[in-house]
């Protein structure tokens, strides 16, 4: 796959096929282009917990479910949420329920690690997963209980759990989220300076 194209499709895909399994050749490719992100000195902090086992999984689950009941409030209480958020939040409640069953959960973790240094790995791997055909979504609500979930994975206390990754095969279709185009979120040699305008300015001041 282009990886212009995996780039502009690569979207949260929260509801996951649970009888699908997911290879384990595919998850260590996961993993190692996770590995492959960018990260400050080379220190490679990155580290993933590798979830498959149902029971733990289920637990997981639970603890999950309980974080994103926690956190979904501050969207439903809007009333002046736009129909594409709402969406958002009716698939965030699809994956609070079934979060368990999913067919694999990655959680991503390090010590001592800036987040500039993680956040480049995670990026890889879901566009590693839009090119195997497998589904993902980047979650951090589980941090609300990060003691619980460092607990039941046996995580140790030091470590900063950054992400929690469901991944199976989506049941939903690929797709282009929307965005703003390139002009409206661009800046040329200047905050707000537009392009036709910068060069606008700079053929001023060199009159």
């Amino acid at each position: 796959m282009d990886v212009f194209e995996a780039i502009r499709t690569t979207r949260a895909m929260r509801r996951l096929d649970p009888y699908k399994q997911v290879a384990e050749s595919d998850i260590v490719r996961l993993v190692d282009a996770a590995m492959r992100g960018p990260n400050g000195g080379n220190t490679q902090p990155v580290r993933c917990v590798i979830v498959t086992d149902p029971d733990l999984k289920l637990r997981l689950g639970e603890i999950y479910r309980d974080c994103w009941n926690y956190f979904r409030g501050s969207y439903v209480d809007d009333s002046t949420l736009a129909e594409q958020a709402q969406r958002v939040v009716r698939s965030g409640d699809h994956l609070g329920e079934h979060m368990g069953e999913s067919p694999v959960i990655i959680v991503v973790c390090a010590r001592d690690a800036h987040p500039a240094s993680v956040y480049p790995g995670i990026q890889n791997l879901l566009l590693a997963g839009r090119a195997l055909g497998l589904g993902t979504t980047l979650t951090t609500v589980h941090t609300r209980r990060e003691e619980d979930v460092r607990r039941l994975l046996g995580i140790p206390g030091d470590v900063k759990t950054y992400a929690l990754i469901p991944v199976g095969y989506p049941t939903g279709r690929w797709g282009e989220a929307p965005r703003r185009p390139v002009d409206e979120v661009t800046y040329w040699n200047g905050w707000r300076v537009m392009r036709g305008s910068s060069e606008q300015a700079a053929d001023s001041v060199s009159r």
